[in-house]
């Protein structure tokens, strides 16, 4: 029999039309423990439980505030470009994490073996639903780990214990737990319940509300940044390489904690047509609003994005069409996006069939700036996982330079700070090897009552140090927005 309050905790709440559905989730999470418990003691070790079940409509952003009290950082959020997919990921029934160059492999394999004796019901739900993994990789895993990003591995990624998931509309709450053999499957699934209603009720009660706030940048050696530029472009000149992109941070100290769920509502209410991305490791947390897909798989279908070359939005129709026009006929962003297509190409070429790409660029628009586009379509090959065609891609001529090797060393060498998790793979993948990852740009690393942000521009031969110095200004604005409006004069 249910236990009482067990049953409350899922019903409560509920339309009474709901309550039979409901009922049946209900003992559909309970049978899954119980034979979930026989199977981790057969094995003699832990065994993933997921469990799924619809739920009614409920704001993505009031469920991630709603789970700061229970599940403080362990909070994940993902939204892709046009929110067809959301995700909020609370609490963790394991971190999958791995060090070093085999890093994307190692994640793999574990994930593998968690699932091999995994129990997933229902095993229809769409792609977003049941076990997913949230999180990202740093950006070079040889660049010794400075104190700012401690908390981050080269690879870490959230299995969520409670997994809100939006896709076209239909929204699932999903339930993991790694069931361990001396494990009580009957309170595990009470304490399941009683979280799942505290979440539910205080999100269906829940408003982001924005509060006004201020604070002071601090922008570390700006004529530093003039002569790495300065070198590079030398360098470039030389024949050493065809492009590097070299980024610098600032930081913003606020007069107040800064709060990552009023952070994410002005991303999300500011930055359209852009990734959407949280990831809480403790006290600290990685956030950012990304224009630039690096790869999603669906089904066999894997599709990338090359997004290079940049300029300001107008501050008229009439000045964006003609800074958008001078953007398509701009020599130097031109090779800076022929370099990123070039390579894209190849990687999908070696790993696809039915390779799709436009002969020429065409406008991507966000909020403050705009970049030229091409996107690419390829059909998975039998061995290309999702994981793989990460790896093969990362850093892209657009996010590191060309070659890639030799862009990553320069970058290793003359950037002077860690870059952590900036401008590496950030995403989410599920038990099918379905999912997509964005590159982390346009973000900033939060601690306490301090923001650290980063930008970073493409370097080639004729690069102008004092236009990229600018450029850098314009990157920075998403996050400047989201803190509550801080502006350039706040130095």
């Amino acid at each position: 029999m249910c236990n009482r309050s067990f049953l409350h905790g899922f019903l409560h709440g509920t339309k009474w039309g709901e309550t039979v559905v409901a009922l049946i989730k209900v003992m559909d999470l309970e049978e899954l423990l119980a034979r979930g418990g026989q199977r981790a003691r057969a094995l003699g070790s832990p065994v993933l439980i997921s469990h799924t079940r619809l739920v009614s409509e409920v704001d993505p952003l009031s469920f991630f505030a709603a789970g700061e009290d229970l599940f403080t950082g362990q909070r994940s959020y993902w939204a892709d470009q046009d929110r067809r997919v959301q995700l909020v990921g609370l609490g963790a029934a394991r971190y999958v994490e791995a060090n070093g160059t085999n890093r994307f492999s190692a994640v793999e394999t574990e994930w593998q073996s968690l699932l091999d004796n995994a129990l997933v019901e229902p095993r229809d739900t769409h792609m977003a639903a049941g076990p997913v993994l949230l999180g990202g990789f740093s950006f070079d895993p040889l660049k010794p780990k400075s104190k700012l990003w401690a908390s981050y591995a080269d690879a870490s990624f959230q299995l969520p214990r409670h997994l809100l998931a939006v896709m076209d509309g239909e929204l699932t709450l999903t339930f993991n737990v790694l069931l361990q053999p001396d494990e009580s499957w009957q309170a595990t699934a009470i304490q399941a319940a009683d979280e799942q209603n505290k979440l539910m009720e205080r999100a269906h009660r829940l408003t982001v509300k924005l509060h006004p706030a201020s604070g002071k940048i601090r922008e570390r050696e700006p004529e530093s940044y003039h002569r790495i530029v300065e070198k590079a472009a030398g360098h470039i000149r030389e024949g050493a390489l065809e492009k590097v992109v070299l980024a610098r941070k600032m930081e913003v100290d606020m007069d107040h904690v800064i709060s990552p769920g009023q952070v994410l509502k002005r991303l999300h209410d500011q930055q359209a047509h852009s990734f959407l991305f949280v990831f809480e490791r403790g006290a600290s947390c990685f956030i950012g609003a990304s224009p630039e897909r690096l790869v999603k798989r669906e089904g066999n279908r894997l599709i990338s994005t090359c997004l290079a070359g940049s300029i300001p939005r107008g501050n008229t129709p009439e000045e964006d069409e003609q800074l958008g026009q001078a953007l398509l006929e701009d020599h130097k962003n031109r090779v800076e996006h022929a370099v990123v297509v070039h390579m894209i190409r190849e990687a999908f070429e070696s790993e696809c069939t039915d390779v799709q790409i436009p002969e020429a660029p065409r406008l991507y628009k966000v909020r403050d700036i705009q970049h030229l586009y091409t996107p690419v379509v390829g059909k998975a090959g039998a061995d290309t996982s999702l994981l793989r065609m990460v790896e093969r891609l990362h850093p892209t001529p657009a996010l590191g330079g060309y070659p890639q090797q030799q862009s990553v060393e320069m970058i290793r060498e003359m950037e002077g700070f860690d870059r952590g998790w900036y401008a590496a793979p950030i995403g989410w993948f599920n038990h099918r090897g379905d999912g997509e990852f964005a590159v982390a740009i346009r973000s900033g690393l939060l601690h306490r009552e301090r923001a650290v942000l980063f930008a970073g521009c493409g370097i080639v031969g004729d690069s102008d140090p004092d236009s990229e110095y600018e450029e850098t200004w314009v990157k920075f604005r998403p996050m400047l927005s989201a803190l509550g409006g801080i502006s350039r004069d706040d130095r």
